[in-house]
């Protein structure tokens, strides 16, 4: 066991809503993926431009053995000519230690500068701002103001470095008496030796340590979407986490009364009149195209926002007499071929037919970026735009499957497929994918593995289009009635 929380430990409590999640995140032993080793990097990129730009008047501290940065952070601040300083160390009493990526002297008094790689000063950082805000002052800083510095989403490449950032204050915000009263508690949880208490809260939906709280549950309580903070804490204070234990009388909605007996008894339905209807709307050939993309905090091209969607790769599935055809594109992780891209997008989609996506928004917004950094092509693009078929309505209105639950990812819904899924892809999810061209972009992985991670990408990325194609078939047999 760790001695004291990790800021990560005690952010992820307040991202969860619950004390329990910083005990699980200090006893979690799970490597860093893809999607979050991306976060971590793309903040150190943030935090070494600001070091060299807005706060290049500052001393840093470089030491990284805690107990002799603290003393160099004291000295340092002994020392009247001193005005910031950087990486600022403090170490409680009881032995917590924390950095502080800025201090600024104010008189007989300190600022505190936190830097996001984010673009707004979102309630997750202002905790995080408490969290390290709140330990220097038990080790002895006098703090003045607190300020979050952030990204600013109207910069560009070729602006200056300093313009790339914002400043919030924050110190009002810092003693809200939530934050305050969440940290006290989690300290208090964490402080007797003893596993804290697990309780149902709303954080739970999205929390990856629930079966590590409550068991392995069959029909866990998480499975129901939308129940509301206050039916939440009913259930909770009825011990509930198992849907199968909501009381008959409880209050759901229709729909979500409906998705527990589906689940419950094993019913499926499927309104055929309504799906034979949608279906309708096809035109041959049928297309199946995915995109994916990355997104870096300071950007690597022009005419991109930081942290705007740039389209690194994409999977076209053609539907053919006797199966399917496949062509692909992935980008270099060096370089601008974007434009590269677009074109062999165009040629492989061709000028005619249905081009089958789930979850229109994306796509279409990836092809509204490439009509505005390549105007030349905006014809061709906003014709493939009209051509975009989106199957996920489909499935939310024509289907009821106890796997569902109301939801509808391409991953849960590709189960109606029977022996197709998701399994042995070592990049099985979107975030990962993005996580993964980021830190080949940015050097992060050696070179020897550059070839493997690629190969990932693409099979990733072909397994999304292949899951429509079947998705789509299976869809037609229920109308046909196979």
């Amino acid at each position: 066991m760790i001695d004291h929380p990790s800021k990560h430990d005690l952010v992820t409590a307040y991202e969860r809503c619950c004390p329990r999640a910083a005990y699980e995140s200090m006893i979690d032993r799970t490597p860093p993926s893809l999607a979050l080793r991306r976060i971590f990097v793309e903040g150190n990129v943030v935090d070494a431009l600001a070091r060299d730009s807005i706060f290049s008047d500052g001393v840093t501290v470089t030491t990284r053995d805690v107990g002799r940065a603290a003393a160099e952070t004291s000295a340092l601040m002994a020392d009247d000519s001193v005005v910031r300083i950087n990486q600022a160390t403090f170490v409680t009493p009881g032995g917590e230690s924390t950095r502080l990526d800025s201090i600024v002297r104010s008189g007989e008094k300190w600022s505190h500068e936190e830097v996001k790689s984010g673009t707004d000063a979102k309630d997750k950082y202002v905790y995080d701002a408490l969290v390290s805000t709140d330990r220097a002052k038990r080790a002895g800083l006098n703090v003045d103001e607190v300020r979050l510095v952030t990204v600013n989403r109207n910069w560009r490449l070729g602006d200056s470095p300093e313009a790339l950032f914002q400043y919030t204050d924050v110190t009002d915000r810092i003693q809200d008496p939530r934050m305050v009263g969440l940290l006290s508690r989690t300290y208090a949880a964490l402080q007797n030796g003893k596993v804290p208490t697990a309780s149902l809260v709303s954080g739970c939906w999205k929390c990856e340590y629930f079966s590590s709280c409550f068991g392995e549950v069959e029909y866990p309580i998480t499975l129901l979407k939308r129940l509301g903070d206050v039916r939440i804490l009913a259930l909770s204070q009825q011990g509930v986490v198992d849907i199968r234990n909501i009381p008959a009388d409880f209050d759901l909605t229709n729909g979500q009364r409906e998705n527990i007996n589906s689940a419950l008894n094993g019913q499926e339905h499927v309104n055929q009149d309504l799906l034979e209807e949608l279906l309708g709307g096809l035109e041959e050939p049928v297309r199946h195209l995915d995109f994916e993309w990355s997104g870096f905090a300071v950007p690597l091209h022009t005419d991109v926002a930081p942290w705007g969607a740039v389209t690194t790769q994409y999977s076209i599935h053609l539907e053919v007499q006797d199966g399917l055809e496949h062509t692909e594109y992935l980008s270099e992780s060096e370089g601008d071929d974007r434009r590269e891209l677009v074109e062999k997008m165009i040629q492989d989609v061709g000028e005619e037919g249905s081009i089958v996506v789930y979850s229109i928004a994306a796509e279409r917004s990836r092809i509204r970026e490439m009509a505005r950094w390549f105007p030349d092509l905006s014809n061709e693009l906003s014709a493939i735009e009209r051509r975009l078929f989106d199957l996920q309505p489909l499935v939310k209105r024509c289907l009821i499957y106890p796997q569902f639950f109301g939801k509808s990812s391409l991953k849960l819904v590709s189960l109606i497929v029977p022996g197709f899924g998701y399994d042995g892809l070592d990049i099985d999810n979107g975030e990962d994918a993005m996580g993964a061209m980021n830190l080949m972009t940015r050097g992060e992985i050696d070179a020897g593995d550059v070839p493997v991670l690629r190969e990932r990408l693409l099979r990733y990325c072909e397994r999304d289009t292949e899951a429509t194609a079947r998705i789509l078939q299976a869809l037609r047999d229920m109308v046909a009635g196979d």
